[in-house]
Protein backbone atom coordinates (compact mmCIF):
# COMPACT_ATOMS: atom_id res chain seq x y z
CA UNK A 1 0.00 0.00 0.00
CA UNK A 2 1.67 3.15 -1.22
CA UNK A 3 0.95 5.86 1.82
CA UNK A 4 3.45 8.96 0.41
CA UNK A 5 6.22 9.33 -2.22
CA UNK A 6 7.39 12.55 0.43
CA UNK A 7 8.78 10.31 3.64
CA UNK A 8 9.74 14.12 4.71
CA UNK A 9 6.12 15.28 4.65
CA UNK A 10 4.80 11.81 6.12
CA UNK A 11 7.08 12.15 8.79
CA UNK A 12 6.97 15.77 9.90
CA UNK A 13 3.10 15.12 10.47
CA UNK A 14 3.35 12.11 12.64
CA UNK A 15 5.47 14.28 15.00
CA UNK A 16 2.77 17.01 14.80
CA UNK A 17 0.26 14.54 15.01
CA UNK A 18 1.55 12.02 17.56
CA UNK A 19 4.80 13.30 19.11
CA UNK A 20 6.76 10.20 17.34
CA UNK A 21 9.85 11.03 15.82
CA UNK A 22 10.83 9.03 12.89
CA UNK A 23 13.40 9.58 10.49
CA UNK A 24 12.48 10.29 6.68
CA UNK A 25 14.09 7.62 4.37
CA UNK A 26 15.58 10.29 2.32
CA UNK A 27 18.22 11.13 4.26
CA UNK A 28 19.92 7.78 3.46
CA UNK A 29 19.79 8.83 0.14
CA UNK A 30 18.77 6.56 -2.92
CA UNK A 31 14.65 5.79 -2.91
CA UNK A 32 14.81 6.43 0.30
CA UNK A 33 11.89 8.76 -0.29
CA UNK A 34 9.62 6.27 -0.26
CA UNK A 35 10.51 4.92 3.34
CA UNK A 36 10.43 6.12 6.65
CA UNK A 37 13.41 4.66 9.62
CA UNK A 38 12.08 3.83 13.19
CA UNK A 39 14.58 2.84 15.84
CA UNK A 40 13.41 -0.22 18.00
CA UNK A 41 16.61 0.24 20.21
CA UNK A 42 13.93 0.80 23.07
CA UNK A 43 12.07 -1.52 26.03
CA UNK A 44 8.85 -2.89 24.84
CA UNK A 45 6.86 -1.06 26.04
CA UNK A 46 7.98 1.87 24.66
CA UNK A 47 8.12 -0.09 21.09
CA UNK A 48 4.52 -0.75 21.19
CA UNK A 49 3.12 2.41 22.37
CA UNK A 50 5.68 4.07 19.22
CA UNK A 51 4.03 1.52 16.92
CA UNK A 52 0.75 2.63 17.78
CA UNK A 53 1.18 6.20 17.77
CA UNK A 54 2.79 5.43 14.01
CA UNK A 55 -0.38 3.71 12.90
CA UNK A 56 -2.35 6.64 14.29
CA UNK A 57 -0.11 9.22 12.30
CA UNK A 58 -0.49 7.32 8.81
CA UNK A 59 -4.38 6.82 9.66
CA UNK A 60 -4.32 9.98 10.33
CA UNK A 61 -2.54 11.17 7.51
CA UNK A 62 -4.32 8.78 5.19
CA UNK A 63 -7.84 10.45 5.78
Amino acid sequence: MEITTDSQKLVDFIRQETGLIVSAGSIYRSDGHDFIRINLAYPLEMVKDGLSRLAEGIGKYSK
